[in-house]
Order: structure tokens, then C-alpha cells, then sequence
């Protein structure tokens, strides 16, 4: 209502107040505490005037009564308490939530002003009770002299906002709910650094609990630097298209220092776009499919073996893809028919069917590659000599992990004699046939739909529901499944585990891949892959039957563990010959030079005799070495291990290289600083090291340079010189480098098999690189080869750090035979007489008095005697008992006895450490006179 002049200026400041103001002219105020307006005071009347002036929701309880004064903004908040609240007490206006307002209300009357950002009532307005939300500020409104008159509101009410927040929250957790109980795994990364906003369970399960959430994908997988997933995120955040991808690899460390372990994906990057079209994050789903691609790759290598196998049958065998394309044959039936290799593939083995056959033979065909069934069925083939045999085909699908056809495997076998002998009980039995097979094919259809077991079980074990797929799996009709615990089905041996498993389902535990076996009704076991979910109190299961699949593995194992043997045959067999080969050249020189010396003496002619017993010694010895590398080789050869410097080593051998290499060759030797002691048979390594220069010589026949260098080495799984088989530590490494002709990849997967080598006929044995390769082992080391031809070859020995001094070095001074001081005593136990006489000859020549047994128990027995004894020399391999078990027993009576064990070969002494004790020594057989005495002089005299 516009202002007039006949309007009382004292409630000029209700005019142009809407609804409101013209309600408050009108209204009866001498019924109120307040009264009329013209008396109202100037700050009431300012304050009214501002209010129903605003757009805001706004109120004024005044007085005593806290009479209410509002808006017509406020008014739509009050529904139908409006009009009647107009002049009305606050606590009769809202007596439903008075409880509530009354301590604000009092604390403005005191003087204090109230701010809620969000309070939730339960208001009746519009004739039932409903839940409302408000925002808003309690002013004190005070007169001249400071006191209290009423209070001042503004209002909001936020309802409808927070109700619309509260339902985006409830959608946004039911989502994260149905995320985590989904098989696959799903993460929501927000922003440009792709932050880790959720994940779900199925995701920790996979890849690790690494504390995502909060964290960008680059610090919670550092050890996907390398591979390409980060840069594929940014494409898509910074263009928006999806990514999509399968079976692609992601190596993983599941800890620190741990090794990378290698899994298989099928994912998705979906960008999250807001309401302007814009990427705020990236929504990724995926599934772990390792073990599906492990099972085909294994299938691809079964399919190799399968083929070789196949081509040596006697029988027909084919193979078809999924979609029943025939693509392989083997020999046999292009033998039976007589056409060109290759002409049968595809629909070119029709053209060997027999007219009449072919329509139902292709009907048949795609019906069992349409089912996924087994096939079988029966046709004539023409024979290469254009007679028609009849023939039964049968073929078997090969599965997926899901349950499709990968491929087909059948064979075809003649039965023409049997055919013609049944052909009149099969005319009679065809209209039997067709409907047995139109039945068959009815329940195809019904199988196809129901294939895998679906399961509806309660915590307390019983089935509540079964498929019918359980009577086509296990035998068991519905009726005998439902109602029942899963007790009378499950193995035996596994009901445990398989208890244990519903309880933790029964947790809300979900169980993927669990495995277990289901007794058939015919009593015989079936494999079952079991996933689950819990809703309510109920365990949804789903089951796949893979005892198939667990066939296919056993056979698979079985077929390997074939192959190693005949691969193992095949070495015994090169080795063998290699061993007769040089042996027999060996004994010619041997057994030829002693005829020689034997025919020459017979004539007094002695001349020459000089000459063919260093012939005849000269191949002695080589045989000698020859068996020290086959022993080296096998890791049986007998060593005396000391502690030593690799560095001091090389150095009293760098002038010896020098010599060995001759003027055409540079040689450089780089010895590392704080070498670690290692520990192995310095005279061994020293032959390992002169053999390795030899060959890296005869790789460089024009002249080269060759590099030696010794470094202390930690070895981890990770390292790009660590072999799969060598157990990470800390090694000495020494690495002989050439820059000859180098070696092809074959050649370095034979080079440390023995008599293998690429020398010409007459200038290797073969023997080298494998006495290297098997003292080194024996040594707990490892040998190390990397070449490319061309570019040189790099050996590297790798000996373990011995934590301990060096010993002293000594070396026996070779000369003339030492001789008994004292005339001491030497109990000699040898097996072998020859040995034994030599021995004896020996020790008595160089002044020892001899005691002799010829096995164990006689050796104890003289040992268990009061004769004087100072020095025990036995052979390790005794009869009755060996050396070291009567060296052993004779200690108990003669504790300082001091032993010297002489052996050719003998298991249990392969290495000295760990066999030897304090006071015991080795010789090797076959050994020299004054090796012999050496070491017994150096014993007696300590």
C-alpha cells in the first residue's frame, strides 16, 4: 500500500511491507503484550521496518511473551501456523520444538546472541511432523539503556539442501558398497596427480594393502616406474578417452627388497567428467587373469608336445579351432589317403568323405562344435587306393578357465571290419538312435543353459537351493541336494578345510578360486572352483568344475618329468662316449709304450727306455687330470679348501699368465681394493684361472687383450649378473675378459657340458670349461658367461665372502724323496693290492716302519691294539668301514692320532670342509713319490 498523508505517520514505517506490513495495520494488537504500533518503540519499529523490507526470512520475538513479528518470507516457513502466529508467544507458535528454543532464546534474554549453521527440528507446519533444517542467527535487541526488549532473527531454511546432500551421500556409499563386493577390482583416482579417492576390497586382495587412499598412484607404486601404466593415466585425464586393455603384464614388489612378481590384467580407464565436461578423475575396473594366462601359455607348450607326440602315433589325429575349423593333421592321414601334405585342411578333408556321409557327417560336426560337446560319429574315408573304409571320429573340446572352447582334439580310427559285421544290428537300432540322439540333443540344450553350479547355502551348512547343473556335474537329482548339508556331498578329506571356508564366507569373507572336491554319486571325486558373496544370511556360491583342467595339469607334469629323463639319457650318452673316446687314446700311449719298454728289455736293449716311460708317465698323467675334470665337473672331486686372497693369488700367478699368453697378447690385471677373503682350493682356482686364460687365447689367434679383474660383489635377485639359480649375498668376483671372436647363444647354452668344445679335431678335450664349472659349484660359487659374436667373451667366478683371515701360505719344496727321521710307524689300510704294495715300497724305502690291513674292521683292530702307531694313512672308500668312520672309532682310543686319507673318488669326501678335522690331511690318487712323502714328513714333524 503506497504512503498517503492520511496514513499515521507513526506506522508509516509498516507501509510497502507486503503481505506482512498490511497485516500488522489491520491486526488486533490491544489482545497483545505488545500493543498498537503507534506506541511501539523506535527501535521495534526501525527493526520491523528492515525486516519487511527484506527478502530474507526473518522474525522479531518482543516483550515478556517473545510475541512473534515476521516477514512474508518467514511466513512460508510457518505453513499453517501463519496467519495466527502474527502477535502470537514464540512458545506457543512452536511448542513442538520449544524444548529446543527455549535455552537460545534464554541466552539472548541474557544478553548473548546464538549462530546455528544447521539445526535439525521436528516442526509441525503443514498438519504432521516433518524433519526441517535451519540456519540461522538470535539477535538481543536492547533500548536506550542497554536492556533486553526482544530478539532478532534471520533465517534460511536448508531442508531441501541438506536432504538432497544426505540422499547423494546414501547413493554415494551404496555404490562404494556394491564396488567393494564386486569380484573385480575398482579404484577412483581424483585430480591430475590421480589421487587415490576409493578402493576396494578385490584391489588390496591383488595388489597389496599399501595405504592408498590419500596418495598419489606414483607414490603408492614407485615400483611401477618403469612401465608405461602413470603415462597411460595422464593420456587419459589430459584427452578424456578411455583405455582399455587385456592380459597386460604388471610386475610388482609385494615388499621392500622383495622380488618383482609378475600379474595379468584386463582393465579399464574410464575419465570422470563433470557437469562443464571437464576430466576430474579416472574411474579403473579390472580383473587378475593370471592364472588364465599362465594356463595358456602352458596350453601352448602342451600343444607343442602334443603335436610331436601326435605325429608319432600310429593313429589319425586332427586338430580344429573353436569355430570347428579343421587346421592339423598328422602324417598318418595323408599316408591313409594319399594326398598332398596340406590339401586336407580347412574343407579340404571333405573331399575324402564319402558322398552319402558328408550331410550328416558336417550335421553332427556343427552341432557338437555349436554345443561345446563332445563328438563322436561314424563315416567312410576313401583310401589312397580308392577303396571306402569306414571310419569313427571322436573329438573332445579343450576348455578355458571360463568355460569356452579354446580348440579340438579328435582322432579317427578304422572300423571298417566291425562296421560291416554290425551293419544289419545298426539298421535295426536306427530308429532307436535318432531318438536317443534327439533326446540327447533336448538335454544339450538344457545343460547349455545351466553349465556351472549355483549354489544357495545358510551358515549352518544346508542347502537352501541347487541348479540343475548339480545333476549333470555330480549326479545328484535336486531333490537329494536341497534340504541337505553340504557335509553328504564334499570330500572327506577336505571337509575341514571346505567348513572352514563357509565360516569365513559366513563372515562376509568373499572366497575366489577356492578349490575343493565334490563326491559324484557314482562315489568318484570332481574338482570345484568355488566364488562367493553373502546377502543377508544367506552364502551366494558359484562353482566351476575343473577336473579337467586338473587333469590336463597332472598330464602336463608327467609329460616334463618324461622329457628331463630322456634329456638326462642323452647327456649319460655324450658323456660316456666323450670318457671312451679320450680314455682308450690315453691307454693306447700307455699300454703301447710299456709293450715297447716290455719287448726292448726282453732284448737287452735299454737305450731307449727312458724315453717311453716318460711316454708312458706323460699319458698317465693325463688321464689323472682327465679324471680330475670329469670329478671337477660332477662336483665329487676331493678338495682342500683354505682361506685365501683372491688378489695375492693372481699376483704370484701374473707372471706365469704373462709367459703362458706370449708376446702377442696385452694383458691387463685390475685388483680390487679391500678384497674379501674367499674360500675354496687354491690350487684348484689356480687351475681354473690358467684354463680359462688358455681359452680366451685361442679365441684371440691373431693377438688381443685380455683383462683381469677382481671386485667384491652383493648379489641380489634383481642384479643383471645374478643367475637365476645362485643365492643372493656377498661374493668375490673375478672376471676374465677377451676381445676375441666371441660365442653365438647356442654355443654358450652347451659351453660347460662336457666334451663340448669348437676347437678343431685333436686341439680340446671339451673338458675345460666344465672342470671350471664343477670345481667352482663345488666351491658353492657360480660361473658366469656373457658373449655376442664378435664382441669378445666375459667369465665370471663367483666365490662366497669367507668372514675369517687368510691362512699362511706354504708350498711343499719339491726335490729329492724325504726320508723317515726317526723311523716311525705307519698304519696303511688300503683296499686295492696294487696300490697297496706301491705304498708299502714306498714308505719302506724312505726308512717307515709299515703296518698293513686290507679293509676297515682290520685297520680298527690293529688301531685298537697297544701297538705304537704315529701316523694312520688310509683310502676313503673301505669295505666294511670306510676311512673316516675307522678313523673316527680309532680316535676314541687314540685321540692325537694324526690321519692322511688317500682317495681317488669317494662321495662323502667331495670337499674337504666339513669332512676334515684337525690333525686329518688329503692326497688325491693318483699322486707322485715325493707328493706322498712330503705330506707324511710334514705331518709327523707338525
Amino acid at each position: 500500500m503506497p504512503f498517503s498523508p492520511s496514513v499515521d505517520s507513526s506506522v508509516a514505517f509498516l507501509l510497502n511491507g507486503g503481505e506482512m506490513g498490511e497485516r500488522m495495520l489491520e491486526h488486533d494488537w490491544s489482545r497483545t503484550a505488545i500493543g498498537p504500533p503507534e506506541i511501539w518503540p523506535v527501535a521495534l519499529k526501525t527493526l520491523v521496518g528492515v525486516m519487511l523490507g527484506a527478502n530474507q526470512a526473518m522474525f522479531i520475538a518482543w516483550g515478556d511473551d517473545n510475541a512473534m513479528l515476521y516477514n512474508d518470507a518467514y511466513a512460508e516457513m510457518l505453513g499453517r501456523k501463519h496467519p495466527q502466529a502474527l502477535g502470537t508467544p514464540s512458545r506457543e507458535v512452536w511448542h513442538e520444538i520449544w524444548g529446543q528454543l527455549k535455552p537460545m532464546f534464554n541466552q539472548v534474554w541474557a544478553g548473548l546472541p546464538v549462530h546455528m549453521a544447521d539445526i535439525t527440528l521436528l516442526i509441525d507446519r503443514h498438519g504432521f511432523r516433518e524433519e526441517a533444517h535451519f540456519a540461522f542467527s538470535y539477535t538481543p535487541v536492547r533500548d536506550g539503556r542497554g536492556e533486553v526488549q526482544g530478539l532478532f532473527c534471520a533465517s534460511q531454511e536448508t531442508t531441501g539442501q541438506v536432504l538432497a546432500e544426505r540422499r547423494q551421500k546414501e547413493e554415494t556409499e551404496r555404490q562404494r558398497r556394491l564396488f567393494e563386493q564386486a569380484p573385480g577390482f575398482i579404484t577412483i583416482l581424483r585430480g591430475p596427480d590421480h589421487v587415490f579417492e576409493f578402493v576396494n576390497r578385490a584391489y588390496n586382495r591383488i595388489f597389496g594393502d599399501r595405504d592408498y587412499v590419500g596418495r598419489t598412484v606414483r607414490d603408492a607404486f614407485p615400483d611401477l616406474s618403469s612401465q608405461p601404466f602413470f603415462d597411460l593415466l595422464d593420456a587419459v585425464y589430459r584427452t578424456g578417452q578411455r583405455y582399455i586393455a587385456q592380459h597386460i603384464p604388471i610386475r610388482l614388489q609385494p615388499g621392500l627388497g622383495a622380488t618383482e612378481e609378475e600379474v595379468f590384467v584386463d582393465l579399464v580407464y574410464e575419465p570422470i567428467v563433470d557437469e562443464n565436461g571437464e576430466v576430474t578423475g579416472i574411474f579403473v575396473e579390472g580383473h587378475d587373469v593370471t592364472q588364465a594366462h599362465l594356463i595358456q601359455d602352458a596350453l601352448q607348450a602342451s600343444d607343442r608336445q602334443f603335436s610331436a607326440m601326435a605325429q608319432a602315433m600310429p593313429n589319425q589325429v586332427w586338430t580344429a579351432n573353436a569355430d570347428g575349423e579343421v587346421d592339423w593333421f598328422n602324417e598318418q592321414v595323408y599316408q591313409f589317403s594319399g594326398m598332398p601334405l596340406g590339401s586336407l585342411e580347412g574343407e579340404g578333408w571333405w573331399n575324402i568323405v564319402h558322398p552319402d556321409d558328408e550331410a550328416s557327417a558336417k550335421v553332427r560336426w556343427a552341432r557338437a562344435v555349436s554345443a561345446g560337446e563332445p563328438y563322436e560319429n561314424e563315416f567312410r574315408l576313401r583310401r589312397h587306393d580308392g577303396t571306402w573304409c569306414w571310419h569313427i571320429a571322436r573329438a573332445v573340446p579343450i576348455y578355458s578357465n571360463a568355460g569356452k572352447v579354446l580348440r579340438w582334439v579328435g582322432t579317427r580310427t578304422d572300423i571298417h571290419d566291425q562296421k560291416t559285421a554290425a551293419e544289419e544290428l545298426r539298421e535295426l537300432n536306427e530308429t532307436l538312435e535318432i531318438r536317443v540322439e534327439e533326446r540327447t540333443a533336448e538335454r544339450d540344450r538344457v545343460w547349455r543353459n545351466s553349465r556351472d553350479l549355483l549354489v544357495i547355502i545358510g551358515a549352518d551348512g544346508i542347502f537352501r537351493a541347487v541348479n540343475p547343473a548339480w545333476t549333470e556335474i555330480l549326479g545328484h537329482s535336486l531333490e537329494e541336494v536341497q534340504g541337505h548339508s553340504f557335509l553328504e556331498f564334499v570330500w572327506p578329506e577336505d571337509s575341514r578345510r571346505t567348513q572352514d571356508g563357509l565360516e569365513a564366507a559366513a563372515l562376509n569373507i568373499d572366497l575366489t578360486n577356492f578349490e575343493n572336491r565334490y563326491r559324484h554319486k557314482d562315489g568318484s571325486p570332481r574338482w570345484i572352483s568355488w566364488h562367493t558373496s553373502v546377502e543377508g544370511e544367506n552364502i551366494y556360491a558359484y562353482g566351476r568344475h575343473i577336473t579337467a583342467e586338473k587333469n590336463q595339469a597332472r598330464a602336463l607334469l608327467r609329460t616334463e618329468e618324461q622329457l628331463r629323463q630322456a634329456q638326462k639319457m642323452e647327456a649319460v650318452g655324450q658323456l660316456t662316449g666323450g670318457i671312451a673316446h679320450d680314455f682308450n687314446n690315453l691307454l693306447a700311449g700307455i699300454v703301447g709304450s710299456l709293450d715297447i719298454i716290455q719287448a726292448r728289455l726282453a732284448q737287452s736293449r735299454f737305450d731307449q727306455i727312458e724315453r717311453f716311460t716318460k711316454t708312458a708317465m706323460n699319458s698317465a698323467q693325463r688321464a689323472a687330470a682327465l679324471t680330475h675334470r670329469l670329478l671337477a665337473f660332477a662336483r665329487r672331486q676331493p678338495l682342500d679348501p683354505k682361506a685365501l686372497s683372491a688378489n695375492q693369488l693372481l699376483s704370484s700367478m701374473e707372471e706365469l699368465l704373462r709367459r703362458t699368453l706370449g708376446p702377442l697378447y696385452r694383458m691387463e690385471m685390475f685388483t680390487g681394493a679391500d678384497l674379501w677373503a674367499t674360500r675354496c682350493d687354491p690350487n684348484q682356482l689356480e687351475s681354473s684361472i690358467l684354463n680359462l686364460v688358455l681359452n680366451a687365447r685361442d679365441a684371440m689367434p691373431g693377438g688381443g687383450k685380455l683383462v683381469i679383474q677382481t671386485t667384491n660383489m652383493r648379489l641380489d635377485a634383481g642384479s643383471p649378473v645374478h643367475p637365476q639359480e645362485m643365492a643372493p649375498g656377498e661374493y668375490v668376483a673375478i672376471a676374465i675378459t677377451d676381445t676375441g671372436s666371441g660365442m653365438s647363444a647356442d654355443v654358450i647354452k652347451h659351453a660347460f657340458e662336457p666334451f663340448f668344445t669348437t676347437k678343431p679335431l685333436g686341439q680340446g678335450t671339451g673338458l675345460g670349461l666344465s672342470m671350471v664349472y664343477g670345481f667352482v659349484r663345488q666351491s658353492e660359487g657360480h660361473l658366469h658367461l656373457t658373449s655376442a659374436p664378435g664382441e669378445g667373451t666375459t667369465v665370471r667366478i663367483f666365490l662366497p665372502r669367507h668372514h675369517g683371515n687368510v691362512d699362511a701360505e706354504g708350498a711343499a719344496a719339491r726335490g729329492e724323496v724325504p726320508r723317515a727321521r726317526l723311523g716311525e710307524t705307519v698304519l696303511l689300510v688300503e683296499d686295492e693290492p696294487v696300490v697297496r704294495e706301491l705304498v708299502i715300497e714306498v714308505l719302506q724305502d724312505i726308512g717307515y716302519t709299515v703296518l698293513i690291513a686290507a679293509d676297515g674292521p682290520a685297520g680298527l683292530e690293529i688301531l685298537q691294539s697297544a701297538r705304537h702307531i704315529d701316523l694312520l694313512v688310509s683310502d676313503v672308500g673301505l669295505p666294511g668301514l670306510n676311512g673316516r668312520q675307522m678313523a673316527d672309532l680309532g680316535r676314541q682310543v687314540r685321540p692325537e692320532l694324526k690321519v692322511l686319507f688317500i682317495t681317488g673318488y669317494a662321495e662323502s669326501a667331495a670337499g674337504a670342509q666339513g669332512f676334515l678335522e684337525p690333525g686329518m690331511e688329503m692326497l688325491t690318487k693318483p699322486f707322485a713319490v715325493d707328493a706322498l712323502a712330503a705330506k707324511i714328513q710334514e705331518m709327523l714333524q707338525g
